[in-house]
């Protein structure tokens, strides 16, 4: 009885402050949008809000067409809508800059036949040294440069492989859970993200390798805990593997795969709590294992870069002490600080790559954070900071504004980027009302999902609200205390998808109004 009370507390409060979460981001990427994104009631306004209700209608009616067809008109339609993307790629064309040219020229570099000791030596990783996940994305970028070229488009066609991808791994990770219909919803929810579908098809940027190798773990973990029917003996270690090297990939180019290795942690403890129940004994087994291994391989990433690139990058405490130095930044509200940068290549130009040179970096970040912290406190300036910090973070203006930024400036493409910079109103409205719709739709799932754990609780569905709750909630608290910017939240997509269909679950199943008969398929993760 006492395990019980104490999941259903961890559950209670995880859920409430997933609410409160919510509720804050609501009102902080409107107040960022109404601030910087040059939103009015204007034409652009209608036209953004007719082609929400078309994406939504579209969402809805194809769920149930899909539910009723074979797996082959599922998949010709992912490739249909992914296929979507292609005409941007002739429409616009892209002269990356910033983080965006670095990848694009490191890779290029180093498929050209550059060792990346080479490239350390001419100078060329620059600053990189001391945030290693940037020599990884560049590096994972080279592999398709190598085989098909270095033009830029190549990287664009990889990150739009990757979306395809994506969409028949939330589709296979929400049917495991749940059901058919309702991995199609998700996987459709997620298609139709506007700023990440602009961002994804035109930029060259980390995330969606990174949420490609977040849900290929995912789905291991899953297919590892819960074994398919036709599953064979081995089938449970190769999952394994798949899972911990699937996690390593995504922590090398977006070091924050510790927050779902906690949340594996918490929802372990759940099933604990509530009773091992149908899991094989195997499956827990494997499931400890993996969490120890990937704690593992995170703690040795250093020396596996090190041997892996023919160089000493920095240790993690430096980008770390970095990140919350810039995050703690009350003169950027937590967002790039280019003092800051300043100082660490002033310290690189004197001593370039060598114990004391890291260990001189992490102290001064360690100092700037805590004057930062002091300052802060003392003026008691937590509250607005945190609030102009999340709106930040939660600028869902990314897509077109990372494109506006990196256009070319052909002669040719003067008409079509001078028709982007009219358009702005467009997209803008409507990257923001598909998100608010998504976070409202989360709002609503969570408070069912609260409603759910007062009424029935043990129900299956607890644990999943429990899952998505630990995502949603960890991913944007670690976020307030390293640096942001808006593509950031873009890893928040996927724990409001799934809290969505949570409620969307819930409300099928009709669980809040009358009791239901628990079966061996919806005691998944109960």
């Amino acid at each position: 009885m006492l395990k019980r009370h104490v999941l259903i507390t961890l559950q209670g409060v995880t859920l409430a402050t997933t609410i409160g979460l919510l509720i804050w981001m609501m009102f902080a990427a409107a107040r960022n949008a109404q601030q910087t994104s040059g939103l009015q009631v204007n034409f652009a306004l209608l036209v953004a809000g007719l082609t929400i209700g078309f994406i939504v209608l579209s969402i809805v009616l194809l769920t149930k067409w899909l539910s009723r067809k074979k797996s082959s008109w599922l998949v010709t339609v992912f490739i249909g809508l992914t296929l979507l993307k292609l005409p941007l790629l002739g429409l616009f064309k892209i002269a990356p800059t910033s983080d965006f040219w670095n990848y694009h020229a490191l890779a290029a570099f180093s498929a050209q036949g550059l060792t990346w000791k080479q490239l350390f030596l001419k100078g060329a990783i620059g600053n990189y040294v001391i945030f290693p996940h940037a020599i990884n994305i560049a590096n994972f970028f080279s592999l398709g440069t190598a085989f098909w070229g270095s033009a830029f488009v190549i990287s664009q066609l990889i990150n739009i492989a990757c979306t395809l991808l994506d969409l028949f791994l939330i589709y296979w990770l929400v049917a495991r859970w749940l059901s058919r219909p309702l991995g199609i919803a998700a996987a459709l929810s997620f298609n139709w993200i506007p700023a990440y579908w602009l961002y994804s098809s035109l930029l060259n940027g980390a995330e969606p390798i990174f949420l490609t190798c977040l849900l290929i773990a995912m789905l291991a973990l899953t297919n590892m805990v819960q074994p398919l029917p036709t599953a064979t003996p081995n089938d449970h270690w190769v999952n394994f593997t798949i899972a911990l090297l699937a996690s390593f990939v995504a922590n090398m180019v977006r070091p924050i795969m510790i927050i779902w290795l906690i949340a594996l942690v918490f929802l372990g403890t759940g099933v604990w709590l509530h009773g091992r129940g149908p899991l094989p004994r195997s499956s827990v087994k494997g499931f400890s294992l993996f969490i120890v291994s990937l704690a593992g391989l995170m703690l040795i990433s250093s020396p596996v870069y090190n041997w892996l690139y023919g160089f000493n990058v920095a240790p993690n405490r430096v980008s770390t002490a970095y990140s919350l130095a810039t995050g703690t930044d009350p003169k950027t509200d937590g967002a790039y600080d280019a003092a800051l940068m300043t100082t660490v290549t002033h310290e690189l130009k004197v001593a370039p790559v060598s114990g004391r040179t890291y260990t001189k970096i992490a102290a001064k970040m360690t100092q700037q954070t805590q004057r930062q912290l002091d300052e802060l406190s003392k003026a008691g300036r937590w509250g607005p900071f945190l609030s102009r910090k999340m709106q930040k973070f939660m600028a869902e203006d990314y897509g077109y504004d990372w494109v506006l930024y990196n256009l070319g400036h052909q002669r040719s493409q003067q008409a079509r980027n001078h028709w982007w910079l009219w358009s702005r109103g467009f997209w803008n409205w409507l990257a923001l009302i598909y998100f608010e719709i998504l976070m409202a739709v989360a709002l609503i799932s969570s408070c069912l999902g609260g409603y759910l754990l007062w009424r029935r609780h043990d129900h299956y569905l607890n644990q999943y609200f429990f899952y998505a709750t630990l995502l949603l909630a960890g991913f944007t608290i670690s976020n307030m205390f390293v640096e942001v910017q808006g593509r950031y939240h873009i890893i928040l997509y996927l724990p409001l998808i799934f809290l969505g269909i949570c409620g969307w679950a819930t409300l099928k199943s009709r669980a809040w109004r009358v009791k239901t008969v628990k079966t061996a398929s919806n005691q998944r993760l109960s």
